[in-house]
């Protein structure tokens, strides 16, 4: 939005700065404005009900985003990423500690080859199957982030129709206090009649608790506005799992499996007495392979304690 179609209102109350009220820096087109100033002609402060229902439409579409959008929104599979790379690690330390122990392992032969492809066999499935998992769940988040999204826009509605509601309350306030409440003022001094006097007060009193339904609209404006922080935090972490998911499955398994059957191939062409594999490389690979694993793991419980401190922050 252009600097040119921001106006900056402020209230005044006999003549000094109300910092109860909000200053509020619209950021409304210039038909948003039109439409606000024109409402703002059609406001009487002196209607006790309308004055309690002013801006009420605004706080209905915040509570009944709440509870329509919000509150169905399904739980993300982060529980179930987290699952996944546990049994995984858990399957590679039953890999590494068969390794370990098998005698077969110490010299090459035939069968030592056998059993150990055997047991990568058996931890590559496992590879494949977290492999699988991983996609479907980066498919997953990826429609949550677009979902998040849709309701980021649906809060910077909601927080637009508190702005005009702000704006033409405060344009009312204005022109009421600086054109008409002067020229009642005046009437009354003129005639003399308390009938004018009274009327003149009841009015200013009037605007007065119009000002305090606009400065209580404008908390009600900062519930969509921390929801708004709180979806972008949590379309953060979806982002970040899933690039991390990402490259799990596209460089890290791939790199893992490149490694071990290249040390297969190699060691096979060696003499007889040499290691099916080479114990320092092997531990290595799965070294890099858990560092990876715990690193996701690691940045989901990141993200999920700065969404807490995020919710919140006061």
């Amino acid at each position: 939005m252009g600097a040119d179609n921001r106006e900056t209102i402020v209230l005044k109350n006999e003549g000094k700065t109300n910092n109860d009220i909000v200053r509020l820096m619209t950021e409304l087109s210039a038909e948003q404005i039109a439409q606000a100033e024109d409402f703002a002609g059609t406001i009487d402060v002196t209607d006790r009900m309308a004055v309690l229902k002013y801006g009420n439409a605004a706080r209905q579409k915040t509570s009944r985003f709440a509870e329509s959008s919000l509150l169905s929104l399904p739980a993300n599979d982060l529980n179930e990423i987290r699952e996944d790379i546990r049994k995984l690690l858990k399957k590679q330390k039953e890999f590494i500690a068969a390794f370990e122990k098998s005698d077969q392992l110490n010299g090459y032969t035939k069968e030592s080859y056998a059993s150990f492809r055997s047991l990568y066999d058996k931890f590559s499935n496992a590879l494949g199957e977290c492999f699988r998992r991983l996609e479907i769940h980066c498919s997953s988040l990826h429609r949550h982030i677009d979902r998040m999204e849709g309701l980021y826009e649906n809060c910077m509605n909601i927080i637009r129709e508190f702005d005009m509601y702000i704006y033409a309350g405060m344009a009312c306030l204005k022109e009421n206090r600086e054109s008409k409440l002067p020229q009642m003022a005046l009437l009354a001094e003129r005639s003399g009649l308390l009938e004018d006097s009274l009327k003149a007060e009841d009015f200013k009193n009037a605007n007065d608790v119009f000002e305090k339904q606009i400065h209580d609209l404008s908390i009600s404006r900062s519930i969509p506005l921390q929801t708004m922080t709180q979806i972008r935090l949590i379309q953060k972490t979806d982002e970040l799992i899933a690039e991390s998911l990402e490259t799990l499955r596209m460089d890290t398994f791939a790199l893992y499996r490149n490694r071990v059957i290249l040390s297969l191939g190699l060691q096979k062409t060696d003499k007889e007495n040499e290691k099916i594999i080479d114990p320092d490389l092997f531990l290595q690979a799965n070294n890099d392979l858990s560092a990876a694993l715990n690193a996701v793991l690691k940045t989901e419980s990141s993200q999920k304690e700065k969404q807490k401190q995020g919710l919140f922050r006061k």
